[in-house]
């Protein structure tokens, strides 16, 4: 949802779904995600004994019988005292989310003078809402970063003052939206960052550590923090986290930053620096863990080297075991595809593992592993099967098209760029919304990021005029772009 709500086609909750194309592009992040954070800050807002107690008078008053949205308001109005009409407004009809950062001076004595929530919008989508947050301070104590204290507040305007924290001293790490009750993007102060990317493994909260991956990686999108440090947070940290959905997401999230987000000039050696780190994590796993097959994952994702690519073909071909590490169908294609991408395995030996595994997942895997092999021949047949066959399964085809951009060959996808405009313009009255939006969501020559390809692909939407809801996937990968060349500068400068 946060990525979505700041792309270019972003767009309110409540969604004016004018027509079928409409409804088809914006049933996504924003409805599902942000609407059900926007449910749970409403909670915030008017109190959960509250919010039950409207909800019970809503019902008792509309049993049997229709209602509006205003009538659920109504009813929470009048259990909260709080007015709701502008409230829902801001939340479901407008777009955008909102940052939320921490404002303050700190005296001789290590104690705040002044605190505030200072909370801005994007430029193009420019409201103000109302949050009801925590606040969190956290110290360091015995080896672990403990709350010391955490407070609830109403954030209203450009600049919320918290006199509370006057006079209380500075904590190791404060963290706003402790407790994770709004829909905002928050900031960290230096001191709470240093803190986070020294000792996020010494969190002892499980929603304060969610809380801090996602701040620091949306103040590396936003090119606030260096690709290169969010690599060494997610080394530091991965290994003791307990949440399994943070373990599967992060090594993602860290492939992201070194393709897109990192100095060109130092790409190679964080590619390296990330590689070697997750051999290590993998080695210290404990035999069967959730973490040993993640690492595993990961470690295939990131084989580059010829060292990794040899212990990758050693857990596929079994010359090479970790303990407790089952190297089940779905694994073996994690690996042979890392073999493909690296030039280590060709179609013979793909077709040689789909006699394994004959099933429909299995077509798809190995379309995958065709498509990432580092040829021009592999790229022009994922082309045409994902692009101007008809007779293509559409999860196939979104195998394919997912598999296409590799970071790594832009060589190899040099040609791709004008073919994909050229498709672009075409391709959603011709293949339909299924195929047309996979194509263009996921084809999109994202590894040919460059200020030059950026002010080209700017050009075609200027002058093209292809359907506006294929327009509109040229148009948040476009957006990708320029945060990329943000983000990499940003990384450069250290």
């Amino acid at each position: 949802a946060y990525r979505q709500d700041q792309l270019p086609s972003t767009h309110p909750i409540a969604a004016d779904n004018y027509d079928l194309q409409a409804v088809e592009v914006n049933f996504d992040g924003i409805t599902y995600a942000k609407g059900a954070s926007t449910l749970k800050q409403l909670v915030a807002w008017v109190g959960i004994e509250e919010f039950l107690s409207g909800l019970r008078d809503y019902f008792k008053a509309h049993e049997f019988a229709n209602s509006e949205f205003s009538d659920l308001l109504a009813a929470l109005e009048k259990a909260s005292g709080r007015e709701l009409t502008t409230w829902a407004q801001e939340w479901l009809q407008t777009s955008g989310v909102n940052t939320l950062a921490p404002d303050f001076e700190v005296g001789d004595d290590g104690a705040f003078t002044r605190f505030a929530v200072a909370q801005t919008a994007a430029e193009e989508f420019p409201t103000i809402r109302r949050h009801r947050i925590g606040i969190g301070l956290y110290d360091l104590v015995d080896g672990a970063l403990t709350r010391r204290t955490s407070l609830e507040i109403d954030v209203q305007g450009g600049s919320t003052d918290v006199p509370k924290l006057v006079g209380v001293a500075q904590p190791d790490l404060l963290l706003l939206n402790d407790g994770d009750l709004t829909y905002a993007k928050i900031r960290l102060d230096e001191r709470s960052l240093a803190t986070a990317v020294a000792s996020i493994d010494k969190v002892d909260d499980s929603l304060a550590r969610a809380l801090l991956w996602g701040a620091t990686w949306d103040m590396t999108r936003d090119a606030e923090m260096a690709a290169t440090d969010f690599v060494e947070l997610v080394l530091r940290g991965i290994a003791s986290e307990t949440d399994t959905t943070a373990i599967g997401r992060l090594p993602g999230y860290v492939q992201t930053a070194i393709s897109y987000y990192s100095d060109p000039s130092g790409r190679a050696a964080l590619r390296a620096r990330w590689e070697n780190g997750l051999r290590g994590l993998l080695e210290e796993a404990e035999a069967g863990s959730d973490h040993q097959l993640a690492f595993v994952r990961a470690y295939a994702a990131a084989a580059r080297s010829d060292e990794a690519l040899d212990l990758v073909a050693g857990l596929l071909g079994g010359s090479t075991t970790l303990p407790g590490l089952t190297v089940d169908t779905d694994l073996r294609w994690t690996l042979l595809t890392s073999l493909a991408r690296g030039g280590r395995a060709d179609q013979a030996r793909i077709d040689e593992e789909l006699t394994r595994d004959k099933t429909i997942s299995g077509q798809e895997h190995a379309a995958l592993a065709l498509t990432v092999r580092p040829t021009a021949e592999a790229k022009a047949q994922a082309w045409r099967d994902a692009i101007e066959r008809d007779d293509v399964a559409n999860e196939t085809q979104r195998q394919i098209a997912y598999a296409f951009p590799v970071p790594d060959q832009a060589d190899l996808l040099a040609p791709y760029l004008e073919k994909y405009l050229e498709v672009a313009a075409t391709i959603w009255e011709e293949k339909g919304t299924q195929r047309a939006s996979t194509a263009l969501e996921y084809m999109f020559p994202m590894p040919l990021v460059s200020a030059e390809v950026v002010a080209r692909i700017g050009q075609w939407l200027d002058e093209s005029d292809a359907n506006p809801a294929a327009k509109r996937y040229v148009r948040e990968g476009l957006a990708d772009m320029t945060r990329a060349l943000a983000a990499q500068e940003r990384d450069s400068q250290g």
